[in-house]
């Protein structure tokens, strides 16, 4: 009876007592005095060095624990909780270059466990995206270093090679992919990390690392994209892709001299840079690669000097079912004079019709009677085409002119699927006339032809009455500025202008 009585007021004195619990954790005696608490409490303070570090030096520390390690960090205490989390999205490695691949495909297996790789999330901002990213800075040699990012959204790798040490000559070297698929086993068992990578980001690959990208690019067995940027020394890519590949960007490989696509499933290709040796296949037969969204921005010019008709032609055939289009009237003329007879053993011989066409985006470097007659003779071969951007760039190459186009346009069709054209770049007042009124023989009365400065001014193309000056029955166009609210109304991009 006497310990319930002592156990009750036991637990009277703790309800009365607020400090009872601190002084409890703290090892210290209820009788001790105030002063003497304190030095205990500031004492035991004094010896926990890690909790007197910054968040941002703590992060650095968990940054270089094992995954499993840095998540049970967040146990310690309410401050610890999220840490691990901020540590891990920017993690910092020193190597050489024989160790990236190995580290990245830690940083993959490491982007599995956190579940960034196997769940299919949603995000509501890019912010969110990126917080949900994962970073890993590797610096190799004695100045270079890689950025790899890990982003949950397509399943994404980006790989930012960087180096302080600019060559005047990059040395040359060659990127090879092929994609092993076989068709009674479209799942191949692999233990690799890199077979969860649905999309791959590669810039700025040179010499020093291309056998490392190499490595990686044959274990990313299931890849649907792949984009490639700024690869100084890049001289030849060679893509044997036959399963589930689909999308291929190249920008800026300004030393690229051969491009050879063998797939079947490739719909969607993007080039910026210098034309180089293009062939592109299918794994059934020759020129059968069908192409729904072409970009070709060769207006830097040619990257080689031998321009086959086997490159015309594969060229030819791999754009004249695309519905979205960017090409350059020089490119044009090029393929055309070099373009050869169809053979008769090919199963679907190249054209020069495009059926499908639907968004045509056409850069040019000038505009004079010739270059209007060359655009007229591709649009004659363009039935469903629904709107036409026209870029007038004067930095763009020009080849010289060796063939008159006058004979075969007078006979073109009126474009009756056409909604808009949209004139863009750099052109005088005449300029903009002449192109209109020739446009004006092939549109139908329902197309808005307008124009665009880089002032981001707008004008119309309208019929202007002057029957005092003019014969009955005549009619006058002229352009006429759009005011400010009505842009946004009349003004469309096309699906590479941002690109």
């Amino acid at each position: 009876m006497g310990k319930k009585l002592r156990n009750k007021k036991k637990k009277q004195q703790e309800k009365h007592d607020p400090g009872h619990d601190r002084r409890r954790r703290n090892n210290l005696d209820p009788q001790t005095s105030k002063a003497e608490r304190d030095d205990k409490i500031e004492e035991k303070s004094a010896n926990d060095f890690i909790s007197r570090l910054p968040d941002d030096v703590l992060q650095q520390i968990i940054s270089l624990l094992p995954l499993r390690d840095a998540v049970r960090t967040s146990f310690l205490s309410t401050r610890w909780r999220d840490l691990w989390k901020t540590g891990l999205e920017t993690m910092e490695k020193d190597g050489s270059v024989d160790e990236i691949f190995r580290e990245i495909g830690c940083f993959i297996d490491d982007a599995h466990e956190l579940g960034l790789l196997t769940s299919c999330q949603e995000f509501s901002s890019i912010l969110s995206l990126i917080k949900h990213s994962r970073r890993l800075r590797f610096n190799f040699g004695d100045s270079g270093f890689l950025l790899a990012t890990i982003m949950p959204i397509n399943r994404t790798l980006h790989l930012d090679f960087h180096s302080n040490k600019y060559e005047s000559a990059p040395i040359d070297f060659d990127l090879i992919w092929k994609s092993v698929y076989y068709w009674r086993w479209p799942y191949i068992r692999t233990d690799s990390p890199f077979k969860s990578i649905k999309s791959l980001h590669l810039t700025a690959v040179t010499n020093l690392t291309s056998e490392v990208v190499s490595s990686m690019l044959s274990k990313c067995l299931y890849l649907k994209s792949l984009i490639i940027k700024e690869c100084h020394g890049l001289h030849s890519l060679r893509i044997n892709a036959r399963s589930c590949f689909s999308k291929l960007m190249i920008f800026n490989c300004l030393q690229l001299k051969s491009l050879h696509i063998k797939s079947d499933g490739i719909d969607k290709f993007r080039f910026r840079g210098l034309l180089p040796s293009f062939t592109c296949e299918s794994f059934g037969h020759i020129y059968s690669c069908n192409l729904a969204d072409a970009m070709l921005d060769f207006r830097g010019g040619p990257g080689y000097d031998h321009f086959t008709y086997e490159h015309s032609d594969s060229l030819i055939s791999a754009i004249e079912r695309s519905r979205i289009l960017t090409l350059c009237r020089w490119t044009f003329e090029q393929v055309r004079i070099r373009w050869h007879p169809r053979p008769t053993w090919l199963i679907r011989p190249p054209t020069f019709e495009f059926p499908r066409l639907k968004e045509l985006q056409w850069i040019d470097n000038e505009v004079d009677e010739h270059s209007i007659d060359v655009l007229m003779f591709f649009l004659k071969r363009c039935p469903s085409l629904q709107k036409l951007y026209i870029n007038i760039d004067p930095t763009s190459y020009s080849r010289p002119r060796t063939r008159k186009y006058r004979d075969q346009v007078s006979d073109c069709k009126r474009l009756v699927y056409l909604e808009v054209v949209q004139l863009e770049g750099v052109m005088k007042e005449c300029d903009k006339e002449l192109l209109a009124n020739r446009l004006l023989d092939v549109v139908s009365m329902k197309t808005k032809i307008i124009a665009k400065s880089h002032e981001n001014r707008v004008w119309k193309l309208e019929e202007v009455s002057l029957s005092l000056l003019l014969e009955e029955g005549m009619k006058h166009y002229m352009f006429v500025e759009v005011n400010e609210e009505d842009i946004g109304k009349l003004c469309s991009k096309h699906a590479h202008a941002d690109l």
